[in-house]
C-alpha cells in the first residue's frame, strides 16, 4: 500500500457468492478496484478496496444476493478518525504540540553564580523586579536595557551578565572588592577597662601597657596607651593588645511558680496552600496564628520537571495538632535549674571572651515567684578600645 492509498484508506474485504467469478467481473465493470485478491474456497474470496469504492460494493453485492463482510481498515485515514473518537488524547496532544512551541522560548528557573558577599536571594528579587524571572521572554533577557537596569539596583555590582541554557537563565555576576575599613590617619586610640577586676595576663603589641599582673583596676582605666614616651618625644599610636581579669558580676534572675503546660492531645487539622513565585494562595480562613495549646509541623512539596528542575510552584502542608492546658507548678529545684542556666547563658553571651571560674546561689522564694540571686568570679578580657584626642597648642 503506498502513501496515496493509506490517507485514502482501504478496507478488507471477505465476499461469499454463488459465482464468484461472475461478482469479480461485475466489480471489475463497475470501476471497483481489487487488490490482493486470494481465494478461501470456491465460494469465499477475500481482496481490499479503497474507501471510496465501499459503498458501490455494497449496493453491487445487495442487487447480486451476495454476501460481504468487512474484515479490517487499514491506513492514515482509519488512524486519523479513531483519534476522533478519543477527545482528551486529541486535547493533551494538542497541549503538548504547544508546549513544545512555547517552552523553549521562555525561562522557567534562575541561578546566581560570582557572588561572594552580596545574598542569592537579594540578587534574585532585584532581576526579579528588572524583569528576569519565571516566565520571561529569552530573547528580551540578553538585552542590554535589563542588565544596566540590575547593576543600578545592585551598585556593589561591579559587572553583571546573562547567559540561557534551555529553559533556565544563568546570572554571572562580579562583586566590587570590599574596602578595608582603614582607621583615620593620624588617630590614637587606648584600651580601658569595661568593669572592675584584677589584671590576670596583658599582652600587648602596640601601645605601652599602664597597668601589671596582680593590679586591681575600675572601670574606664587606661590598661593599654596609645602614647609611648621615647625620652625626647612621644609617639602617639592605635594601641593594641589583650588585658584578661578576674572579675566579680551578680545576676538576680526570676521566674513565675504557677504556669500553664501542654496536656492531652485533642483533635488534628490539617491545612493547605499553594505557593506560586512570590504570591500565596491559603486555602483556609483564619489567620493561622498559634497558641501555646498548638504544635504546627509544615511540610512542602516542590513541583519538580524531570531531570531534577525545580519549578517556582509549591504545595504546603500545615499539620496543627491541639492540645489541652493543665495547670503546672515548679518546684524549688527546677526552678533552680532553669534560673541558674538563663544567668549563665546571659552572662557568657555578654562577655568579650572568658569563662565562669565559680558560682554562689541563693535562691528566694517569694509570693507567686522564685527569685535566684547568684554571684560568679570569672576570666574574662575587659579591654575596649577608646578613641584619643590630640590636641595641639597653638603657634
Amino acid at each position: 500500500m503506498n502513501l496515496w492509498d493509506s490517507l485514502q484508506g482501504t478496507i478488507s474485504v471477505k465476499l461469499t457468492s454463488a459465482d464468484t467469478a461472475a461478482a469479480l467481473e461485475a466489480m471489475g465493470s463497475a470501476g471497483i478496484i481489487l487488490r490482493n485478491v486470494a481465494m478461501l474456497d470456491e465460494l469465499t474470496v477475500a481482496f481490499e478496496i479503497l474507501r471510496r469504492h465501499e459503498k458501490f460494493l455494497l449496493a453491487l453485492a445487495d442487487r447480486r444476493g451476495d454476501t460481504v463482510i468487512i474484515t479490517g481498515r487499514r491506513g492514515i485515514f482509519w488512524g486519523w478518525k479513531a483519534l476522533l473518537h478519543r477527545p482528551v488524547l486529541l486535547a493533551g496532544m494538542a497541549i503538548l504540540l504547544i508546549l513544545g512551541c512555547y517552552l523553549p522560548t521562555r525561562i522557567f528557573f534562575v541561578r546566581v553564580e560570582g557572588n561572594t558577599y552580596i545574598p542569592t536571594r537579594l540578587i534574585l528579587e532585584e532581576a526579579s523586579a528588572c524583569g528576569i524571572r519565571f516566565g520571561a521572554e529569552r530573547r528580551a533577557l540578553r538585552s542590554e536595557r535589563m542588565k544596566n537596569a540590575l547593576l543600578e539596583k545592585i551598585p556593589q555590582l561591579q559587572w553583571a551578565g546573562i547567559n540561557t541554557n534551555g529553559c533556565t537563565a544563568v546570572i554571572s555576576v562580579r562583586e566590587h572588592p570590599v574596602p578595608e575599613k582603614v582607621p583615620p590617619e593620624g588617630s590614637v586610640s587606648s584600651i580601658v577597662a569595661l568593669r572592675d577586676g584584677v589584671i590576670r595576663e596583658c599582652t600587648v603589641t602596640k601601645g605601652s601597657a599602664v597597668c601589671r599582673v596582680g593590679q586591681a583596676v575600675s572601670k574606664g582605666d587606661v590598661l593599654i596607651s596609645g602614647f609611648t614616651d621615647c625620652g625626647t618625644s612621644i609617639t602617639a599610636t592605635r594601641a593594641e593588645g589583650e588585658v584578661y581579669a578576674l572579675t566579680k558580676q551578680h545576676i538576680s534572675a526570676e521566674t513565675p511558680k504557677e504556669y500553664k503546660k501542654r496536656g492531652t492531645k485533642t483533635k488534628t487539622r490539617k491545612k493547605y496552600s499553594l505557593i506560586i513565585g512570590k504570591k500565596r494562595i491559603n486555602f483556609y480562613k483564619d489567620s493561622g496564628n498559634l497558641d501555646t495549646s498548638c504544635d504546627k509541623m509544615y511540610d512542602e512539596y516542590v513541583l519538580t520537571l524531570p531531570g531534577g528542575f525545580a519549578l517556582p510552584v509549591m504545595l504546603v502542608t500545615e499539620t496543627w495538632t491541639f492540645y489541652e492546658s493543665e495547670p503546672g507548678l515548679l518546684t524549688p529545684e527546677e526552678a533552680n535549674r532553669i534560673l541558674s542556666e538563663f544567668s549563665k547563658r546571659y552572662l557568657l553571651d555578654h562577655m568579650i571572651a572568658g569563662e565562669i571560674l565559680s558560682q554562689q546561689e541563693v535562691l528566694h522564694p517569694e509570693e507567686g515567684y522564685f527569685l535566684l540571686s547568684t554571684d560568679y568570679a570569672c576570666t574574662e578580657m575587659i579591654g575596649a578600645e577608646r578613641s584619643e584626642e590630640i590636641i595641639k597648642p597653638d603657634e
